[in-house]
């Protein structure tokens, strides 16, 4: 019989296992008191030792047990055993540094940051420790016991990187090894920096004005970066696209046109997390920006533009912004361009232009231009003004015809700068000199007119204008000759041009006009008879006739006429209007091609040369002929050509047409030689 009893309970069993009066082992009988361990108690005999097993063990149970063992035949047996009952904590909880609850994931933190944390937990016998882990890691077992069965840990994990991101921050505690400790565990939520940020596409190169699409990527930021773009020191925006990719990569895509004011200047992809402060990395970009060039003229810093003088030594200077440099560079006077000359006082140097002793025929508008890969740039036009003193806008004398009591307007137009002139005049006659009075001139800028009335014989003679501006008096004056009016001068080198079967242009040259106005005049004259063909008027020296006959010999006759008559006549003599050759014979009509017509007229002449040829042969053996003999080629071909057309050469030593050779028609009689002096007999039948 086994008994169990609790020492504070007295002397009543608690539990009792009765093998008595019972057979065999397997029939015991067992008992449990109400006020015990009741029905949670149960004795196993099957281990060795034998246990009591208690279930729902409680507070209350605990204390010091007899067991004892009564034999049949043997002395009783009596054991002792201390019973403690050890509580297990609550579940622990976890707050935030502000004591706020955190069930299971936490707030996100900042990468670098120091995480905060309090475990507490209630309960436990004995106090349980409390301790914290970081996966399977101890990091904080500083713990303290606090009224109230509360057991406290606070934590402070500093730190924390890319590393701990969703890593378990686990609250054991524990006070027995008997039972698994109570735990509660948070994961880690952290907000990351960016670790990298790229610029994709940097250009060695880029050109002013061309659209360009800038790429940079970032990396490594959670949650994903910021990207904003900076030229210098100011945000550039509205012209970027931003894309999120896996693995917390971003792209951003910049839309950008670069300036020539944006040359040298850094280009900057900046990637940011917004929630951490100061975690902004940095891509720059250096920009070196193509352009054609710029340039700027202006005249040198030590002149005055408004006093230039002719003498005046003068330069520019041409400020040139480029990149990449350029390769050639040219200067323009009135879009001219301007070649060194150092004898002439013209020399280019680097930068600038020297224009030594100036005249007015270097007034005008200067440029550079210059040159690079990008292009061609061209500076702002530079105005050169020159002053000088008034010279004679035709420096050629002019001759004035004027009757006796006739008033003739004689203007005097000079050139000057600045245009503000006065007019001086003077009157000589065999070496008389006169001032003529202001009154009888008047002036308007640079023009001055003289109404002169010559009365006299002596009143014929010079005239002369002087002009005065701010810069001087003239130098050489305006000269006018005024002479009795008269016949106009003839005309002179008369040239024709324009010359066709029938037609001509007579260009001649005016002369002095006789002081009157005049016109022109031409007669064309059929010679020898002298016969008037054609005549006609113009009022310009330039003649052009029409309908005139070849084979003709005419004589031009060219006059200049105003009221007082006209000039002697300018003549032309021995002009002939050569016509095409007249074909006689059957009258047939061949289809003509293009290409055989070609090939025919090439024979044509062809042959006539070799008739020419035989002729000049002939006459080397011959004795010269009379004046007015004919040599004729009566041979056979080539000299006749098979189509019933006999091609003739004649010599004619008359003065109209001496040496030359003239193609005639088809064969004729002596009788038609005698009538028709231009054809030349052809017997046929003879030998040459």
């Amino acid at each position: 019989m086994v008994l169990w009893f609790k020492a504070a309970d007295g002397g009543e069993p608690l539990y009792s296992y009765d093998l008595r009066g019972r057979k065999g082992s397997n029939n015991p009988k067992l008992w449990s008191s109400p006020n015990g361990f009741g029905p949670r108690a149960r004795f196993q005999t099957e281990t060795t030792p034998a246990v009591l097993q208690v279930d729902s063990l409680t507070t209350d149970d605990e204390g010091l047990y007899r067991c004892r063992v009564d034999f049949k035949n043997s002395p009783t047996r009596n054991l002792k055993i201390n019973l403690t009952v050890i509580v297990p904590p609550e579940r622990p909880v976890i707050f935030d540094a502000i004591r706020r609850d955190r069930a299971k994931i936490l707030e996100p933190y900042n990468e670098g940051s120091d995480v905060h944390l309090i475990c507490e937990v209630s309960g436990g016998r004995p106090r349980p420790e409390l301790k914290w882990f970081l996966e399977n890691t101890l990091i904080d077992d500083s713990y303290e016991h606090r009224p109230g069965d509360l057991t406290v840990n606070h934590m402070v994990f500093p730190n924390i990187g890319r590393q701990h991101l969703n890593s378990r921050l686990i609250c054991v505690a524990s006070n027995t090894h008997l039972n698994e400790p109570a735990m509660k565990a948070v994961v880690l939520d952290i907000n990351l920096k960016p670790i990298a940020v790229n610029i994709v596409t940097k250009e060695k190169h880029v050109s002013a004005d061309k659209r360009y699409e800038v790429e940079c990527k970032a990396s490594g930021s959670r949650p994903e970066a910021v990207i904003t773009w900076w030229k210098g020191s100011r945000q550039i925006k509205r012209i970027t696209k931003n894309f999120a990719e896996d693995g917390n990569h971003t792209i951003s895509i910049l839309t950008f046109v670069p300036g020539i004011d944006d040359d040298g200047k850094y280009l900057t992809c900046r990637a940011e997390n917004p929630s951490i402060p100061e975690s902004a990395l940095e891509d720059k970009w250096r920009l070196d920006v193509q352009y054609a060039p710029l340039l700027t003229l202006q005249m040198g810093s030590t002149l005055n533009a408004d006093d230039i003088k002719e003498g005046d030594d003068v330069y520019f200077e041409c400020h040139i912004k480029a990149n990449p440099k350029i390769y050639k560079k040219i200067w323009l006077h009135n879009n001219r361009e301007i070649v060194q000359n150092v004898s002439a006082g013209v020399i280019i140097s680097d930068n600038s232009l020297v224009l030594q002793g100036v005249t007015r025929f270097n007034a005008g508008y200067y440029t550079c231009i210059a040159s690079n890969s990008e292009g061609k740039g061209s500076s702002n036009p530079v105005e050169l003004r020159v002053m000088y003193v008034p010279t004679c806008r035709d420096e050629r004398e002019e001759l004035l015809g004027a009757l006796k009591h006739e008033t003739v307007v004689v203007r005097c137009e000079v050139d000057a700068n600045p245009p503000i002139v006065s007019f001086s005049w003077t009157f000589n006659n065999s070496g008389d000199v006169a001032e003529v009075p202001h009154s009888k001139t008047t002036s308007d800028a640079t023009t001055s007119r003289l109404n002169y009335t010559p009365v006299a014989d002596m009143d014929y003679g010079t005239l002369a204008c002087w002009g005065t501006n701010a810069v001087g008096r003239q130098r050489t004056p305006c000269i006018f000759q005024v002479v009795a009016a008269g016949r106009p001068f003839p005309l002179t080198n008369c040239s024709i041009s324009n010359q066709t079967v029938d037609t001509l242009t007579v260009d001649c040259v005016e002369g002095f006009d006789g002081g009157l106005p005049q016109y022109f005049h031409v007669e064309v004259l059929e010679m020898p008879e002298r016969r008037l063909r054609h005549n006609s008027t113009s009022r310009n020296p330039s003649f052009t006739l029409h309908n005139l006959e070849p084979g003709l010999n005419f004589m031009l006759q060219m006059y200049a006429a105003n009221a007082k008559g006209r000039s002697e006549p300018t003549t032309i003599e021995g002009l002939s209007i050569k016509g095409v050759a007249k074909f006689a014979g059957s009258a047939s009509v061949w289809p003509v091609n293009p290409l055989l017509a070609a090939l025919v007229v090439t024979a044509i002449l062809l042959l006539l040369v070799v008739c020419a040829v035989l002729v000049a042969l002939y006459k080397r053996h011959q004795k010269p002929s009379r004046a007015g003999s004919a040599v004729v080629c009566k041979a056979p071909p080539p000299c006749n050509n098979g189509g019933g057309i006999v091609m003739e050469a004649r010599r004619v030593d008359n003065d109209e047409s001496a040496g030359q050779l003239l193609p005639t028609g088809t064969a004729v009689g002596a009788a038609d030689a005698d009538t028709d002096p231009d054809v030349i007999p052809n017997k046929h039948g003879e030998n040459s």
